[in-house]
């Protein structure tokens, strides 16, 4: 499968479908930061094009709610709330939850051996030290899950999911968070193996709300004031 990213995969799509496909894989890949604005010219001149696709990308990710379109900033990625984070886990776990499941009755050896080399792949980056292509791994493996349900609807509405969830999930990058979720990950393999559909809905909801604590402590953290400093007696 050709990456989005790549302008060059598919010469036969226009400009601005690259460029929206690209920017949505940027976004789901955590590959901009919640508050990052989005300027037409800096893209333009990364995806080389003139500035109308870049301008139509953008309205079509407002349209999804992905960005927002603010009055004085321009494009910009939405911030991280507790609020935001609180909801959205809740609606990722019952839908991604639903794909996991139905993918365990569906899923072909070969589909699972593709994600157990997804898997495999992302400790061995690990391990490695690199870390650059872990967040993009982690949206490979989950899709090639969701994928296995057979329901383009479905996929559909998880990509919207992920458009906004995508960006907060740059917290899994540091050292402290990198290693989080692969137990989770295993317990997955685990019941898709095994064809057992309501394990493989709760280890994934378990992955998503572990990762959404993560996120929600960080959130906090920001938000706690600074200690005060006594003056010199």
């Amino acid at each position: 499968m050709s990456d989005p990213a790549d302008l060059t995969a598919a010469p036969h799509v226009t400009a601005q479908t690259h460029v929206y496909n690209a920017l949505r894989r940027m976004l789901m890949d955590g590959r901009v930061e919640p508050g990052e604005r989005l300027v037409v010219r800096d893209l333009a001149e990364r995806f080389e094009t003139s500035a109308m696709p870049v301008r139509e990308a953008l309205r079509r990710l407002v349209a999804e709610d992905a960005v927002t379109d603010t009055p004085n900033r321009g494009v910009v990625v939405p911030q991280v709330t507790v609020e935001a984070v609180t909801d959205l886990v809740r609606i990722r776990c019952m839908i991604e939850g639903s794909a996991a499941e139905w993918a365990a009755a569906t899923m072909t050896g070969r589909e699972v051996a593709a994600v157990v080399a997804i898997n495999d792949e992302m400790e061995a980056r690990i391990e490695q030290g690199l870390t650059e292509s872990y967040l993009a791994l982690n949206r490979d493996f989950h899709f090639a899950i969701y994928r296995a349900a057979r329901s383009d609807t479905l996929i559909q509405i998880i990509e919207r999911l992920w458009l906004r969830a995508g960006p907060w999930l740059n917290v899994m990058r540091e050292d402290a968070t990198i290693r989080f979720g692969f137990e989770h990950h295993r317990d997955i393999l685990a019941a898709l193996r095994a064809g057992d559909g309501p394990r493989a809905r709760q280890a994934v909801a378990l992955d998503l709300s572990d990762a959404g604590e993560v996120i929600l402590r960080r959130v906090a953290k920001a938000a706690a004031p600074a200690p005060s400093r006594k003056s010199p007696q």
